[in-house]
């Protein structure tokens, strides 16, 4: 309800920056749903909307259960189903509130079946609760029928205004589609700072603040609110000394000096490579004089289009074109790393984010790895590639990895098309991985590490879980000494180690990573410049009396005080 209060909403801050602005306030359910309101003169082309997406979906059923090979069981629960589509709970609740609420038919929908599968839910009944389940299945189906699959992308690159969305989440696959220029900012009740939204929201400069409790609840669609992302707050009707100096606010203010370069103070170069979302940010990455991507996210292209999993022609013009524009810098591209929270396997996990996901489930699918195998290869002619390899646990998933490779070698010989000798390496981002890496020294080319997952594997935390986000912490002894041993090991093996992980383009760590040995890190583009003028204005020396002091500080727990610490160190 709208209010006069100022009011402050507390979350994690995500990605830097401030704005004022008016608030796009989305249902993200099956799909994105605007939470508009119709005029009097659109009441019957909703209405007729919903009646065609109910025929749809009526047709669908049936055709499915027309199928002679179909279980009975299957059958009993979709002809349910299809009772459902008539059921006046859901016709008409959706029919009402189209009428008399003026709620578009995807927003209507959205609340009927709410409202109904939480009556039955509300009867701790397991009959009821599992009808419950039933009527948000059959939501869905309504939904995909009203709305379409491309709905969301739409609705998202199609925003005529800046605006700073409200949600409750948004999805990797949303965030690709968002119109950049017109979103200021994003505040959301759920996700953390180094989930895969929050890591593009980061890479995209867009404010963000995550884990705000009840914010969709009580924001107000088209209300002005205040996001402060550098303090991790949204401020409703805030105060006027509060926005006068805010307005619109650039995440990061662009710096017309000198270039500076990525040497310390006493000599040591440190390679400044660039996280890379989009074959079409290459030319930003040369302006940025970086020293090439570091990390490559290769299942970004699966977002507008999941069968190019399966056309290797379009994935070899991807790289092909990365390679390229690159000029003979560096290009690591990381292997499809699908499941957790960036891409549905389609497969109903309970627990995704420790289940089928990154290598496991590309060796578990070896006709596809192998087109995106090929198509690297055949793209590595043209530039300067490397193959790393995801979600890495076990020695014998590199060595299952490098036979594909030589098989699709032996594949393009046959066809005599050319390709390049790759360095094949490995992302260093399970406990069992870097406990055993002198093993997996035997089998790599290079390391880098994925900080994100390293840490809340090794913490035993979902990092998107904000109700526990205190231990997803960084600063944790445990974190830091795995951490150490990484660097110790590739050093010792002489393996070439860099970071790629969130922790990489966190500028209060820069110096603790050099610190600990690190020189190779690759971060968002955005921040290129910054963490470089902080190595310019560092030594070496500095760097490790800093790592063991903060070490000393872990080790009594005293977190607030390395967080002041790490920040004053690293105050221009």
């Amino acid at each position: 309800m709208p209010t006069n209060r100022t009011t402050i909403y507390r979350g994690i801050p995500a990605s830097f920056g401030k704005f004022y602005g008016k608030a796009l306030k989305i249902i993200s359910s099956n799909h994105i749903i605007l939470q508009t309101f119709i005029k009097e003169a659109d009441i019957k082309v909703e209405v007729t909307k919903f009646l065609k997406a109910l025929g749809r979906t009526k047709k669908e059923l049936e055709a499915i259960i027309s199928k002679k090979s179909m279980n009975q069981d299957i059958k009993d629960i979709l002809v349910s189903q299809i009772c459902m589509l008539d059921d006046p709970l859901l016709l008409d609740g959706v029919i009402k509130k189209i009428q008399e609420n003026h709620e578009n038919a995807a927003l209507a929908l959205f609340n009927t079946i709410d409202q109904i599968s939480n009556k039955f839910t509300s009867l701790n009944d397991d009959y009821f609760s599992e009808r419950a389940v039933d009527i948000r299945d059959i939501g869905r189906r309504i939904e995909d029928n009203l709305l379409g699959r491309k709905s969301d992308y739409n609705i998202l690159s199609a925003i005529k205004e800046e605006v700073i969305i409200v949600a409750h989440e948004l999805t990797p696959s949303q965030m690709i589609h968002i119109d950049k220029k017109m979103v200021k900012g994003i505040a959301t009740e759920m996700g953390g700072k180094t989930g895969h939204m929050a890591i593009l929201a980061k890479n995209y400069s867009i404010p963000t603040v995550v884990g705000l409790n009840k914010i969709t609840s009580e924001i107000v669609d088209n209300e002005f609110i205040l996001i402060d992302a550098d303090e991790g707050v949204v401020i409703r009707n805030p105060v006027i000394n509060q926005i006068k100096y805010y307005g619109s606010s650039s995440p990061i203010k662009a710096i017309q000096e000198e270039e500076v370069s990525s040497f310390t103070r006493d000599g040591h170069h440190i390679s400044i490579k660039v996280n890379l979302d989009s074959e079409n940010d290459c030319e930003l990455i040369l302006k940025a004089n970086a020293d090439g991507v570091g990390l490559y996210r290769s299942e970004t292209i699966l977002i507008e289009e999941a069968d190019k999993i399966h056309d290797e022609e379009a994935q070899f013009h991807i790289y092909k074109k990365i390679a390229a524009d690159m000029k003979g810098l560096p290009v690591t591209i990381r292997t499809f790393d699908l499941g957790g929270d960036k891409f549905d396997t389609r497969h109903k996990e309970d627990n995704p984010f420790l289940g089928n996901r990154g290598i496991r489930y590309s060796l578990k699918n070896p006709t596809w790895f192998k087109k995106q195998l090929r198509a690297i290869l055949r793209a590595s002619v043209f530039g300067n590639i490397s193959i790393m390899i995801p979600m890495v646990s076990t020695v014998s998933e590199v060595i299952k990895t490098k036979k594909l490779i030589e098989e699709c070698k032996s594949d393009l010989r046959k066809k005599r098309i050319q390709y390049a000798d790759v360095n094949i390496g490995i992302m260093v981002e399970t406990p069992a991985c870097a406990l055993a890496l002198d093993q997996f020294a035997k089998e790599c080319d290079f390391f880098s590490i994925g900080t994100n997952d390293l840490l809340q594997y090794t913490m035993a935390v979902d990092r998107n879980n904000h109700y526990i986000s205190d231990l997803y912490n960084p600063y944790n002894l445990s974190f830091l000494r795995i951490l150490s041993m990484i660097i110790e090991t590739s050093q010792k093996y002489k393996i070439p180690l860099g970071i790629c992980g969130e922790l990489a383009s966190d500028t209060n760590f820069t110096i603790l990573l050099i610190g600990l040995g690190l020189k190779e890190l690759s971060v968002s583009l955005p921040l290129v410049k910054k963490i470089r003028k902080i190595i310019s204005r560092m030594d070496i020396l500095q760097a490790e009396v800093l790592a063991k002091k903060i070490m000393k500080l872990s080790e009594e727990e005293k977190y607030v005080e390395i967080d002041s610490f790490l920040f004053n160190k690293h105050i221009n």
